[in-house]
């Protein structure tokens, strides 16, 4: 058989440089945007912006409903079938748009509750302006979804940065009309407009395609995998955050303060190999949608190398720096969180490598055990926090995170071995071949 992975990689190198140049482009963007809002606006305004993006993050994993993943696995899945990808393309945004308006029109009706929640005004006015984009966010997280499984990624990178600059973009506009705080909310919502139109062009989900029980089929099978997803894709926002969580519980605001400056380094560092995982995922699809079991093995571990290498690069690099930052923070911030970086970057690189991968029963078409995966490794997260943040405080955090990360590679690898017959897992992928065909339509 000729070499599969071969002919779909060969353009790897170059869209996962554009994702990282999109990458580096919001990382940046956002240290701006933070720093902006806190000198221009001031402390309190950087609080209440962070408040509505949290409930914008969480509020937009609902409108979207899990089918972003849904699209990106089976317009991979059938590439180059014209009729299949629209219909595939004009179902799954006739669906984003029945939920996107119902969560949208949701929140924007508890935004005053939300506020007294909060017990802050600015707050529910700001997620009032905020909660229109969800619907658009919905519609357009879809056509991203379009995208990557077309491995249209430079379009893909192009768009992420777009919507980070306008978001930016808007926030300048208002300081310098000296609009109120609570009117940054509204970025969300201009950002998710901006990029809608561009976005529609290169996806065209209105041409005609297939036929009305087809659609409807389709519209089934979205609804079911998003349903099946959806809990993955809460539970991915949320897994380097865990041990936070679990400090606040325990420690004091300074000990979670000091904890918390080196996790963002680490949520930082997380990301590098998680680009790498958005390009994969359409090769990953239609290698295993080929049968190719040697290439697939194959595949995998030149990406763990690729991954693993990239990651010690600059995790190296952030480790090297970060006590040059020492002056410019006080309390000695920096010298006490630097035990606290080395603990998570050293768990991070037994992770790094399989992270391009960790959604590899998603591209199966095994959402639910995708979810069920991740649920398991949450739990094993929060449960090593609860036990040793009590004896060691936030080195103990550390430690259970970094002990995580390790777990979570070995679950993994376990789990593809399991559900995909692949002997050895990715670990020793390639030995034999697969004992029993992938399940594409769905969970069994």
């Amino acid at each position: 058989m000729a070499d599969v992975s071969s002919r779909l990689d060969r353009n790897l190198l170059g869209d996962t440089a554009w994702n990282y140049g999109a990458f580096a482009l919001m990382a940046s963007t956002g240290v701006i945007l933070n720093f902006f809002i806190a000198i221009q606006f001031g402390v309190e305004t950087l609080g209440v912006f962070n408040q509505i993006y949290a409930v914008y993050v969480v509020a937009a994993q609902l409108a979207v409903f899990g089918l972003h993943d849904s699209v990106q696995k089976h317009t991979a899945e059938h590439h180059g079938q014209g009729d299949e990808r629209q219909l595939i393309a004009r179902s799954a945004n006739l669906v984003a748009l029945l939920i996107g308006v119902g969560v949208a029109l949701t929140i924007y009706l508890a935004s005053p509750f939300i506020g007294r929640i909060a017990d802050s005004a600015a707050v529910g006015h700001g997620i009032a302006w905020a909660a229109p984009g969800l619907l658009f966010f919905a519609l357009n997280k879809v056509q991203m979804g379009i995208l990557n499984g077309d491995r249209r990624m430079r379009a893909f990178a192009v768009m992420q940065g777009v919507r980070m600059l306008t978001i930016l973009g808007f926030v300048l506009v208002a300081e310098e009309k000296g609009w109120p705080g609570y009117l940054l909310g509204a970025s969300f919502t201009v950002a998710e407009m901006v990029i809608f139109s561009p976005l529609l062009i290169l996806v065209r989900p209105w041409e005609r395609g297939g036929n009305v029980t087809r659609a409807r089929e389709w519209r089934r099978r979205h609804l079911n995998f998003g349903a099946k997803a959806l809990p993955n894709g809460f539970l991915a926002e949320s897994y380097v955050r865990v041990d936070v969580l679990m400090l606040a519980i325990f420690v004091g605001d300074e000990a979670v303060g000091v904890y918390s400056f080196a996790a963002m380094f680490i949520e930082g560092l997380y990301q590098v190999p998680t680009v790498v995982r958005t390009v994969v995922n359409p090769v990953l699809v239609r290698l295993i949608s080929a049968g190719d079991r040697r290439e697939l093995a194959r595949f995998g571990r030149r990406i763990m190398i690729m991954s693993l290498g990239i990651f010690v690069i600059v995790a190296s690099l952030a480790y090297l720096i970060f006590p040059s930052l020492g002056p410019f923070f006080p309390d000695d911030l920096v010298q006490r969180a630097y035990p606290v970086l080395s603990i998570l970057i050293g768990g991070l690189a037994l992770y790094a490598a399989f992270v391009p991968l960790d959604f590899m029963l998603m591209q199966a078409g095994q959402p639910g055990w995708q979810s069920a995966l991740m649920s398991l490794n949450i739990t094993v997260n929060a449960t090593l926090n609860v036990t040793l943040i009590p004896i060691y405080g936030i080195q103990g955090a550390a430690m259970a995170t970094a002990a995580a990360f390790a777990v979570s590679a070995v679950t993994l690898n376990g789990t593809v071995w399991w559900r995909l017959g692949l002997r050895g897992g990715l670990i020793f992928a390639g030995t034999s071949l697969m004992r029993a065909s992938t399940r594409p339509a769905g969970d069994r």
